[in-house]
């Protein structure tokens, strides 16, 4: 891993020195999933890159569109499901560099008519992976831009990328990835809660394993559904 990205890595001591907050009061803000983390052999680890995002997310909120509102208001009542379909899903994505991979993504956002400008969006999306790799480790990976506004994307929406022999996308545990969520916002809060709830369900290792053994779209979207149904069963019955 380049030295650069080396530094991007936090540790939970070290976020809580950056954010002026204990350490007890950053663990209480990863166990309810507010703030971007992951875990890596029992470990907090942070992205300082999405540290920042996440801070001007609380500073600035531009909310654009009838969906962004209703995520911006009633977040844990928005399911994943309605930011994506199975025309959304694409099961082929083949090993390559990063370039190459998200040019694939970038090139089906402006099939289905979600970006203002695909060269734009594709260049957004390297300069964001030259900060540091939006692969979490787990076998996934969430690519998005940095400072999303809606003169280039056209609204809320998640972009499922399935690449069955793995690739390389540096990601922070070393491994290969195979599942892509492409983030698409136009507002800088609905991306940072988006990619919480999705940081969310993908720590379960079993629901991860189950989508990469998917064959088609929509074994993927509905698998996606079934997941949502069962965490709001679960919340139903506490």
């Amino acid at each position: 891993m380049p030295e650069t990205e080396k530094s991007e890595i936090m540790t939970l001591s070290e976020v809580s020195q950056y954010l002026k907050l204990s350490e007890k009061t950053v663990l209480k803000m990863v166990n309810n999933n507010e703030i971007p983390c992951t875990k890596i052999a029992n470990k907090w680890r942070f992205v300082k890159s999405m540290l920042d995002d996440w801070l001007l997310s609380r500073m600035k909120v531009i909310p654009q569109n009838d969906l962004s509102r209703l995520i911006e208001s009633e977040y844990d009542m928005v399911p994943l499901s309605r930011l994506t379909d199975s025309h959304l899903i694409m099961t082929d994505i083949q090993p390559g560099s990063k370039s190459e991979i998200l040019e694939r993504f970038a090139d089906h956002a402006a099939k289905e008519n979600l970006v203002a400008n695909k060269d734009t969006f594709l260049q957004k999306l390297l300069e964001r992976e030259k900060l540091a790799s939006t692969a979490i480790g787990n076998g996934v990976a969430l690519p998005h831009i940095r400072r999303p506004s809606s003169s280039l994307i056209l609204g809320p929406r998640i972009i499922v990328g399935l690449c069955r022999e793995g690739a390389d996308f540096n990601a922070i545990d070393k491994d290969k990835t195979y599942l892509f969520f492409l983030i698409l916002s136009d507002s800088e809060t609905v991306h940072l809660r988006v990619m919480s709830k999705l940081s969310n369900y993908l720590r379960d290792e079993q629901f991860v394993e189950t989508l990469i053994r998917k064959k088609t779209p929509e074994d993927i979207y509905a698998e996606i559904i079934n997941k949502e149904s069962e965490k709001m069963l679960k919340e139903a019955e506490a």
